[in-house]
């Protein structure tokens, strides 16, 4: 029953739970995230079936990029049908990622210890459940989420997409697994012949949901229009909240709600802006300003959970304290991105920081976490659990002496792209300090007196290119490539 049956290799059969697939008229960050992995995994030559609710005339099941997707259910019995599937097919199925979007799915239920299963989390839902649930279905959603997660899920590994989600699940959920990032990638987007608007330009992208807070931008923008007399603010995105906010629009105002628009058109549009703004209160990452930070244009932010780490304060945008002073921000912002040789080192230090990001990152890291949860199952890893993580810096020449394979599937390497200079590789090593993380390489035959060793903030999480373990083979060939490239 405990032979390990998760390696990420050709036939082994993943399955994805989520609330919602990616055709969903309510599909969001986290379906673009669920899809974007999913079908790299069915690419690789695995097996991926994706469960979800099934909205009005969607069919029962169909392929999308390789991906079987089945739908049962709705909105509340969706939970109930796919546990039950997944009972069914347990002597099936290889690997599980169980998405707690609020609801979890509780499949360890189902499955026991015979099946590793990752538990995703994008970000905390304690509020969201008062904003959209009546009494008393809200407060058994909290429950669920805050006490029935740490019941069914237990020491779990739990994949997050930033840091702060990471500090949300510890305090307010108490999950007391191994949680590690497991950030958003993107896709490039196109914007052929598109250019910075002349006059200032807010554009944002986003659904019009009440977590969202648009009315803070739109009670915001009065006073910027005060000041910047020329401004003008596009939203781009549907949802509940789109009457309310049409009814806060004034005639002149300058404010533009678009709807929805085809994708090559919203990207022309963001492309043409000054800024982007996010008003969100709840934020697992903040995809779309990661997206518009990929056309060069940076944002301003308020200070939830996922935003303060996708947006580098200062660097890539602003990070607003209090939504007081958004409109304070969002004017500074605009007279700063006036001069085109200012606005042109925000582009590029925008465009550096979003190209970090990309879903072949996202897969090898799921697909590494899965492998981890497994060998946990396999060993009954009963070790203290620690968020601790360090980063070592290394040279090049140093770096190709390591067998990649034999670090940890939740260790991460990135590297220098060519034309850096002297071209370095990192590691990020979870769970060890930095004293540790030298008498480890130290094992590997380096010289770490030219190595340096530092406990890993917040902003080191983030933007890893690949993990360490059994999906690492080619890394060690690959730096040692380079090296006789350079030499």
């Amino acid at each position: 029953m405990n032979r390990r049956r998760y390696r990420s290799h050709e036939g082994e059969h993943v399955v994805w739970l989520n609330f919602k697939d990616s055709s969903h008229p309510r599909a969001g960050g986290a379906e673009v995230f669920m899809h974007s992995v999913a079908r790299r995994l069915a690419g690789e030559g695995q097996r991926v079936t994706v469960l979800a609710a099934r909205p009005a005339g969607a069919p029962r099941a169909e392929t999308v990029d390789g991906v079987t997707v089945r739908r049962m259910g709705n909105a509340y019995t969706v939970y109930l049908l796919a546990w039950l599937w997944v009972l069914r097919h347990r002597n099936h199925i290889d690997a599980i990622v169980d998405t707690c979007n609020g609801i979890p799915f509780f499949s360890p239920l189902a499955v026991g210890r015979r099946v590793p299963v990752l538990v995703l989390i994008h970000h905390v839902h304690q509020t969201m459940f008062a904003q959209n649930l009546p009494f008393p279905v809200a407060a058994i959603g909290r429950w669920m989420e805050r006490v029935g997660n740490r019941l069914v899920y237990g020491r779990r590994t739990i994949a997050v997409v930033s840091p702060s989600s990471r500090s949300e699940v510890r305090t307010a959920l108490g999950l007391v697994g191994p949680i590690y990032i497991a950030n958003n990638g993107q896709e490039p987007l196109s914007t052929a012949g598109a250019k910075r608007s002349r006059t200032p330009r807010i554009v944002v992208v986003g659904r019009l949901a009440p977590h969202k807070r648009w009315d803070l931008l739109l009670s915001a923008f009065p006073r910027v229009a005060e000041l910047v007399p020329d401004v003008e603010l596009h939203i781009v995105g549907d949802g509940p909240c789109r009457s309310g906010l049409e009814a806060m629009v004034g005639a002149g105002d300058r404010v533009w709600l678009h709807g929805r628009l085809p994708q090559a058109e919203r990207d022309r549009l963001l492309a043409t802006a000054w800024v982007t703004v996010c008003t969100s209160e709840l934020e697992g990452w903040g995809l779309s300003v990661t997206e518009a930070m990929s056309l060069g244009v940076p944002a301003v932010v308020l200070a939830a959970p996922g935003l303060r780490d996708s947006v580098r304060n200062r660097v890539t945008g602003w990070v607003v304290p209090h939504a007081e002073q958004l409109p304070g921000q969002l004017v500074a912002a605009l007279v700063e991105l006036e001069d085109p040789a200012v606005a042109k080192e925000w582009a590029e230090r925008c465009r550096s920081w979003a190209a970090r990001f990309d879903w072949d990152a996202t897969t090898d890291r799921i697909a590494s976490l899965l492998i981890h949860e497994d060998c946990r199952r396999v060993r009954a890893d009963r070790r203290a659990i620690c968020d601790l993580s360090t980063v070592a810096d290394l040279p090049l020449s140093q770096a190709a002496r390591i067998d990649y394979r034999a670090l940890r599937s939740v260790d991460q390497i990135d590297w220098d792209e060519p034309g850096i200079g002297e071209r370095r590789v990192r590691l990020l090593l979870a769970g060890l300090d930095e004293r540790d993380t030298l008498v480890l390489l130290g094992r590997y035959g380096l010289d770490v007196t030219g190595i340096e060793a530092r406990v890993a903030r917040p902003a080191d999480l983030v933007g890893w290119k690949r993990t360490g373990g059994p999906r690492a083979y080619d890394l060690r060939a690959y730096f040692e490539d380079i090296m006789q490239g350079v030499s």
